[in-house]
C-alpha cells in the first residue's frame, strides 16, 4: 500500500477513534466504515479477477458487519455477527487460492514449517479457551457464538497454514484478539477502554490482511 493512502487509513481510522468517548451517535457507522472503505479502494485498484472478487467480498461484508453494530436496531448484533460470519470465511477461501501459489513469495516472507505449527495449536488453543469462557454466558446466542468461534478459528488457521506471509498472518492474529476483547465486552465485565482496543487491533487486523493479500496476488499477476 503506498504511503499516501496508508495515511488516509491512519487519519480516518484515528478520526473514529477520537469519537468513540461520544458513541453512540448519529450516524456513527460513516466514520465507522471509512478506514474500511480506503482498503476497499485500494484492493479494487490493485487486483483484478477472481482476486479483486474475493478479498472485496471480505472487505465489503466486514464493513457491513461494522455499519449493523453502529446502528442501534433490535437485530444488530445478530446481523453483525452474520456480515462478520461471512468476511471470516471470504477470507478463508482467499488464504485458500493462495495456497497453490506459494512458489512464488519469496522465502523471508513465510513463516517456516515449524513455527506453521506452533501458531495453529496457540490459535486452537486459544479458541478453546475462550469458547469455555465466553459460551456459559452468551445465553440465547449460544449456536451463533459457537459458530463464529468456529468460523474465525477456520480463518486463523487457514492463514497460518494456506496464507503462510507473515504480514497475512498478523492481520489474522489480531483479528482474533479483536473479537475476544469484543465478546468479553459483550458477554462478560468490559476491559478498560474496550472500545478503543477492539477497533485498534481491528483495523489494524483488516490493514494487514488486505495488504498482504494484494501483495501477495499481485506478485502472481505481475509474472
Amino acid at each position: 500500500m503506498n504511503v499516501r493512502a496508508t495515511i488516509v487509513f491512519i487519519i480516518f481510522a484515528l478520526l473514529y477513534l477520537a469519537t468513540l468517548p461520544f458513541a453512540p451517535y448519529v450516524a456513527q457507522f460513516l466514520p465507522k466504515a471509512l478506514p474500511i472503505c480506503v482498503l476497499i479502494v485500494f484492493a479494487f485498484i490493485k487486483l483484478n479477477s477472481t482476486p479483486r472478487y474475493v478479498v472485496l467480498a471480505a472487505l465489503l461484508f466486514s464493513m457491513a458487519g461494522d455499519i449493523s453494530l453502529a446502528i442501534p436496531f433490535e437485530e444488530s448484533f445478530i446481523t453483525g455477527l452474520s456480515c462478520f460470519f461471512l468476511a471470516h470465511l471470504s477470507y478463508a477461501v482467499c488464504f485458500a487460492s493462495l495456497h497453490c501459489r506459494q512458489q512464488w513469495i519469496h522465502n523471508d516472507n513465510v513463516i517456516s514449517h515449524k513455527t506453521k505449527w506452533l501458531v495453529s495449536i496457540i490459535i486452537v488453543s486459544f479458541a478453546t479457551l475462550m469458547a469455555a469462557y465466553i459460551l456459559p454466558a452468551s445465553k440465547s446466542l449460544f449456536y451463533p457464538v459457537v459458530a463464529y468461534i468456529s468460523v474465525i478459528t477456520l480463518m486463523g488457521l487457514a492463514a497460518v497454514c494456506l496464507g503462510r506471509t507473515k504480514l497475512i498472518i498478523t492481520g489474522a492474529m489480531l483479528f482474533v484478539g479483536s473479537d475476544a476483547i469484543l465478546a468479553q465486552s459483550v458477554f462478560k465485565t468490559p476491559l478498560p477502554l474496550s472500545a478503543f482496543w477492539v477497533m485498534t487491533t481491528y483495523y489494524a487486523a483488516q490493514y494487514c490482511l488486505t495488504v498482504g493479500l494484494v501483495n501477495a496476488f499481485s506478485r502472481k499477476q505481475t509474472r
